[in-house]
C-alpha cells in the first residue's frame, strides 16, 4: 500500500469522501484496519469509526466490542498514560453494556494507567454501573473522572484500599449509594449533586462543589456534615442549588486554612447573610471571587439572623467580582459594595476587581 503523502505522486483515494473511505476499510482485517493510521493524517483516526459499516446499530456495535476486546488481549501489557472512555449511545440493556465497560476500566487500571475518565451521555438515560471489584486490586491512577455514572455500595472503600495514589476525583451527576466518602491522598475533589458524609480528607486542598443540581439523585444529606469535611481545603469553589437552608446552626464550619473562596449570586440573597458567614469563618482569606450570572438567583437559600455583620479578613487582598455589565445598576451591587467598604475593603486600591461579562 502506497502512502497516501508520497512524494510526486498524486493520491485518488484521498479524494473521496470519508464515509467511502470507512466503508472501504472495513473490508480489511483488524491488523490491516489499525495500519492504515499511518498512510496519513487524514488516514490517522478513520479506523476508529464505524458509522460506514453495513447493519443496523446493534450489530455494529456487537462487532465493535468483538474488535476492542480481541485489541486488548492481543495487545502487549505496555503501560498506559491515559484512559477515556465515552459511551455516547447506551443501551438500556444496563447490566450488558457495564459487563464490557468494567472489563476495559479493569483492563486500564492493570496497565497502570495515570488518568482514567468514564463518560455516559446524560440524553440517553442509563447510567454506567460501575463495578467496585474493578478497583479491588492495587492500582496507580492519581487522576479519576466519572460522569453520569452508577457507583454502588463499597465503591469508595475499594477506591481507598485499591487506588492509594489517586490525587484527583471528579464526579459528575453520579448516583452515589455509599453514603461515605474518605480518602487519605486526594488532593483535587470536584462533586455535583449530592452531600455525602467526608471522612479523612486531610490531604484534600482543592474542591469544586455544586450541590442540589439534579433530581435523579439521591437525597440531599446534611451540608453541615459535608462542609466539614471540607474545613481543611485552601481553595473552595460552592455552587448552591438545594434546599432552603434556614435557622441551622453552625453550618459553616471554620475554614481556617482557606486562602481562595468561589462563591455564585446565591451568597447575595438574605441580605448577604451567607456571604458574611463564609468571610467570618474564612480569617486567612487572600481572594474572593463573586459569579454573578445575567439573572441571579434570588430564591433565598440560606436564611438566618446575624448579631454581628462584621467580618474581620485581615490577609484579603482581591476581591474580583464576575459580573454582566447592566448589574452595577443593580441596587444589589450598590448594596453588596456598602457590605464591603463598612468593612475596611477599599473600591478604590483596585482591591476589588469587577470583570465585565
Amino acid at each position: 500500500m502506497v502512502p497516501a503523502g508520497a512524494p510526486g505522486r498524486a493520491c485518488r483515494i484521498n479524494s473521496l469522501p470519508s464515509h467511502v473511505l470507512t466503508r472501504a476499510i472495513y473490508f480489511l482485517d483488524a491488523h490491516q484496519l489499525v495500519q492504515t493510521c499511518v498512510l496519513s493524517r487524514r488516514w490517522r483516526h478513520l479506523w476508529r469509526s464505524f458509522d460506514g459499516m453495513a447493519g443496523t446499530w446493534v450489530e455494529r456495535n456487537v462487532l465493535f466490542k468483538k474488535f476492542f476486546n480481541r485489541f486488548l488481549m492481543l495487545r502487549n501489557p505496555t503501560p498506559l498514560d491515559e484512559f477515556n472512555l465515552c459511551e455516547k449511545s447506551m443501551d438500556r440493556k444496563w447490566d450488558a453494556e457495564s459487563e464490557d465497560a468494567n472489563l476495559w476500566i479493569g483492563h486500564a487500571l492493570q496497565c497502570n494507567a495515570r488518568s482514567v475518565n468514564v463518560s455516559v451521555s446524560k440524553e440517553e438515560g442509563a447510567k454506567l454501573h460501575l463495578d467496585p471489584v474493578v478497583f479491588t486490586s492495587e492500582c496507580f491512577p492519581t487522576s479519576l473522572g466519572l460522569t453520569w455514572v452508577l457507583l454502588l455500595t463499597g465503591f469508595f472503600e475499594n477506591l481507598q484500599m485499591g487506588c492509594t495514589l489517586l490525587e484527583r476525583l471528579k464526579l459528575h451527576d453520579c448516583s452515589i449509594y455509599d453514603a461515605e466518602i474518605s480518602s487519605q491522598s486526594l488532593k483535587l475533589f470536584t462533586i455535583e449533586a449530592i452531600t455525602p458524609l467526608l471522612t479523612n480528607m486531610g490531604s484534600l486542598e482543592t474542591a469544586t462543589v455544586s450541590i442540589g443540581t439534579s433530581f435523579y439523585d439521591t437525597p440531599l444529606g446534611d451540608i453541615c456534615q459535608f462542609l466539614r469535611g471540607l474545613s481543611d481545603v485552601t481553595h473552595l469553589d460552592l455552587r448552591y442549588r438545594g434546599p432552603k437552608m434556614e435557622k441551622k446552626i453552625h453550618w459553616c464550619p471554620k475554614f481556617n486554612n482557606l486562602t481562595i473562596l468561589t462563591l455564585g449570586d446565591w451568597c447575595l440573597c438574605a441580605n448577604f447573610y451567607a456571604l458574611i458567614v463564609f468571610l467570618h469563618n474564612s480569617p486567612n482569606l487572600m481572594k474572593l471571587i463573586l459569579k454573578i450570572r445575567k439573572n441571579p438567583d434570588t430564591h433565598e437559600k440560606f436564611i438566618g439572623e446575624l448579631e454581628e455583620r462584621y467580618f474581620s479578613c485581615e490577609h484579603l487582598k482581591v476581591v474580583e467580582i464576575f459580573c454582566p455589565e447592566d448589574w452595577e445598576d443593580d441596587p444589589m451591587c450598590n448594596d453588596l459594595e456598602k457590605i464591603l467598604v463598612g468593612n475596611g475593603i477599599s473600591l478604590k486600591s483596585r482591591m476589588v476587581i469587577k470583570v465585565l461579562i
